[in-house]
């Protein structure tokens, strides 16, 4: 099946519904086994739209409650994006939840624990790097074309801007040795995203993207919070980050399990079976 057809079956079937957090108005999901110990917050990457999790979703959620969202596009900081998610979990009663993040997500769920580590149940990150100060500055340097995007986007036609991303995207499948099904299936994940993507969409996404920048860099003893209840689910062929970056995730976090799946960074998206296998073992023994 079909990306486009397999997430609009999802959509038919989970419904998202708003939430006013402070003024904010709030897409969420919450689904799964209400009579499960463990609520599971899946934080989306840079792709924003939080339905992306379907397939993770609909393997876990017969045994775990299940939470997802999009991030409101009134907020542009990643800081205070973690204490509104928070204040989302607050108000929907949850308690000691699961942050399960892939790679944008993935610096979420680090936030998060950093600020309520003794709220958190379990931090399991997936396709991403640490965010130390060596990091940062890698970020730094690698990120420096949302700047450009970000002005391009204010005078430039967005439905020009939209079909070179498009076009970009593309050209990535297949330079992480993805199978062939693999490489229609990603095609097709693309040709959805842009579909939905506007240009106020666009500019949240990459505002927080660039905000990575201005965060204070975490240091040795922020990661000692939660190191020893993390899970790390790392793709051998990640070429989102640099290897130095990458390393620094597990230097920063020696107490952590870790997991390597064979693929790249977009195998969240087609190669779930390894990320929910990892987790399921990962959150039976916690």
């Amino acid at each position: 099946m079909a990306f486009i057809d397999e997430i609009s079956q999802f959509n038919e079937n989970h419904k998202f519904v708003n939430k006013d957090i402070d003024g904010i108005n709030t897409k969420y999901l919450l689904c799964g086994n209400e009579a499960a110990e463990d609520t599971l917050v899946y934080l989306v990457g840079g792709a924003g739209y939080s339905e992306v999790w379907f397939k993770h979703i609909l393997k876990m959620e017969q045994d775990y409650r299940i939470l997802t969202f999009d991030y409101p596009m009134e907020i542009d900081d990643l800081e205070k994006l973690a204490d509104h998610i928070m204040k989302l979990i607050h108000k929907l009663g949850v308690k000691k939840p699961v942050l399960i993040g892939a790679s944008l997500g993935g610096f979420m769920a680090q936030i998060i624990a950093r600020r309520y580590a003794d709220e958190i149940r379990a931090v399991l990150l997936y396709a991403t790097c640490s965010l130390s100060e060596q990091s940062v500055e890698d970020l730094k340097k690698q990120y420096k074309s949302y700047g450009v995007m970000l002005k391009l986007m204010k005078i430039v036609p967005y439905s020009w801007i939209k079909k070179i991303l498009f076009a970009f995207s593309k050209k990535q499948v297949g330079m992480e040795n993805e199978k062939d099904e693999d490489k229609v299936y990603m095609t097709d994940f693309f040709a959805w995203l842009y579909s939905q993507y506007t240009k106020e969409f666009d500019l949240h996404m990459t505002g927080l993207i660039a905000d990575v920048a201005n965060l204070k860099p975490f240091v040795f003893s922020d990661y000692e919070k939660f190191d020893f209840k993390s899970l790390l689910v790392l793709p051998d062929g990640d070429v989102a980050f640099s290897e130095k970056a990458k390393q620094d995730l597990l230097d920063s976090m020696p107490k952590a399990k870790v997991v390597s799946v064979k693929g790249g960074h977009t195998a969240t998206i087609y190669k779930v079976d390894d990320y929910v296998n990892a987790s399921r073992n990962f959150l039976v023994n916690i």
